[in-house]
């Protein structure tokens, strides 16, 4: 197995500074596991942002299938709506009522 060249990296701060930063603050053992890390988030988030405009379309496309299919519309609610909407979400936001996460459908199943 043939030995792999490093990868040369000169920091734009001074390297004690930097060195000080993440293995005192940051409390990382080596700047080398730091540097890695960041590398590979940056990575991530940059290799990520095609491939999450890509599933948006295709996300896009699924729902507008099922929209036609269940025959499904949407419409802007009216003013009155949106001060009744206003009006029982003003509790919430105040933090005068807990919220409680729905975990029921909206599917209407036959009683029986």
């Amino acid at each position: 197995m043939a030995q792999k060249a490093p990868i040369s990296y000169k920091p734009t701060m001074d390297p004690d500074e930097l060195k000080d930063i993440i293995v005192r603050r940051l409390r990382y053992v080596a700047v080398n596991r730091f540097i890695d890390e960041a590398v590979r988030e940056k990575l991530e988030r940059v290799m990520g942002a095609s491939q999450e405009a890509r599933m948006s379309r295709l996300v896009s496309a699924v729902e507008e299938a099922v929209r036609e299919y269940r025959g499904w519309t949407t419409q802007q609610p009216t003013k009155a709506k949106k001060r009744e909407i206003d009006r029982l979400a003003k509790p919430i936001e105040e933090g005068r009522v807990k919220p409680v996460k729905w975990s029921g459908s909206f599917v209407k199943r036959p009683r029986g």
